[in-house]
């Protein structure tokens, strides 16, 4: 089979790949709940398995689920990857298909990620189309979470690598342009940092602010002190985002608040030790303005480090644009300061991550209450699981890697 045939086939799937994106879509769950999800992911494949041509074999574990195809006796396999899991946002798309769990929607993509996978997976079974490796579809649970664990740390942790040798995942985005393919190579997400800071003082009433301290004046110096502080610590060329997310103290009108939250998301590319000595500056700083309130204490100062940094391997990733460059448009983006668990796979495995544009007229940004990409792009993600499972990885690719002169 050629590979336009190929393309024909990925087209082919467009319908069915879309009616499972609108099926998920319906369910959306966050991440650790995603019973209904799985159980409708399980359902296909159950169907599939029934009619396939190919030995397939399906395993659940606490990270997720995933099938294992097996072609050929003796070649590598090598592991696609999507998310399943959706965020807590009410939706407000009026699309027929929407959300029918309050507070819940797929506002990511994940339901188009998990899609187009099994629409990857219904061709791959028919036996219309011969894939050069043995491969591992994975349908990874609580991407969105941020913190530890995660579907992908957990999955690594529980094996999904073992016997595999190149990992691959792909992500819809509603704000680049509808089906052009996006990555780099090295570094392409940042480490997705969090610092938690609670501190309490002796509040008090409204009448009489002379006596005692009041959370909300410490909250407001520190924010006003930590504002630009990257710039002025680490100098302007760290590629950091350090933005206050949450801040909240008070209950009443006529109550000086005894007690303040604040949290910001600090998301950097910076070396161990470099973000180690800026957050331990940064407690110093709260430290001493906390000091020059009565009875104020430092009560809680604690930084998650995230997600690791997601590294693709700069030939891999030259090797993969090579391969989608005879089909489609690719781009090298920028650093971004996104988090992604697919790092932990990238941390043990050779592999890159991609992005599929799915703009819209009116675009619409990913985790928002409207996020809605162009789902006719899906089957071009069916694609780009075919041509990946189709041409063998070389790491001596034909162009300079170093330059990498993408347009």
């Amino acid at each position: 089979m050629n590979e336009t045939e190929m393309l024909d086939l990925a087209q082919e799937s467009q319908d069915y790949t879309a009616k499972m994106r609108h099926a998920l879509h319906e369910i959306p769950e966050l991440g650790w709940q995603e019973e209904k999800t799985i159980a409708l992911i399980q359902s296909e494949i159950r169907k599939m398995a029934k009619t396939s041509l190919v030995k397939m074999v399906s395993y659940e574990k606490k990270g997720g689920l995933y099938v294992d195809l097996d072609f050929h006796p003796d070649r590598k396999r090598i592991l696609f990857r999507a998310d399943i899991d959706a965020l807590p946002i009410e939706e407000q798309t009026e699309l027929p298909f929407t959300s029918k769990h309050p507070g819940q929607m797929h506002a990511c993509g994940h339901d188009c990620h998990a899609a187009m996978l099994l629409g990857a997976l219904k061709v791959l079974t028919s036996g219309a189309f011969i894939p050069y490796y043995n491969l591992r579809l994975v349908w990874q649970r609580a991407e969105e979470v941020g913190t530890l664990p995660s579907g992908g740390s957990k999955l690594v942790e529980e094996g999904v690598l073992e016997g595999v040798s190149y990992c691959y995942a792909l992500h819809i985005s509603s704000t680049e342009e509808y089906g052009t393919f996006i990555s780099r190579p090295h570094y392409l997400m940042c480490q997705a940092g969090q610092l938690h800071i609670e501190i309490t003082c002796s509040g008090g009433h409204v009448m009489r602010p002379e006596l005692g301290s009041n959370a909300i004046d410490i909250m407001t110096e520190i924010h006003m002190v930590l504002r630009g502080y990257e710039l002025r610590k680490l100098g302007p060329n760290e590629i950091i985002s350090f933005v206050p997310s949450i801040s909240k103290a008070g209950k009443a009108c006529n109550i000086r608040p005894d007690h303040g939250e604040m949290s910001y998301a600090v998301r950097n590319f910076l070396p161990e030790e470099r973000l180690d000595d800026f957050i331990a500056s940064i407690r110093n700083r709260i430290e001493l303005i906390i000091q020059s309130y009565p009875d104020a204490k430092l009560a809680h100062f604690v930084y998650y480090p995230g997600y690791p940094p997601l590294i693709n391997d700069p030939h891999n990733t030259q090797f993969v644009k090579q391969i989608l460059d005879t089909h489609f448009v690719t781009r090298k983006i920028p650093y971004m300061f996104s988090g992604e668990d697919f790092s932990y796979y990238l941390q043990n495995r050779v592999g890159s991550y991609w992005l599929l544009g799915a703009k819209k007229a009116v675009q619409t940004g990913h985790h928002t209450a409207h996020f809605n990409p162009d789902e006719g792009v899906l089957w071009q993600g069916v694609a780009f699981w075919l041509l990946l499972s189709r041409i063998p990885y070389c790491e001596k690719v034909t162009s300079d890697v170093k330059a990498f002169a993408w347009a």
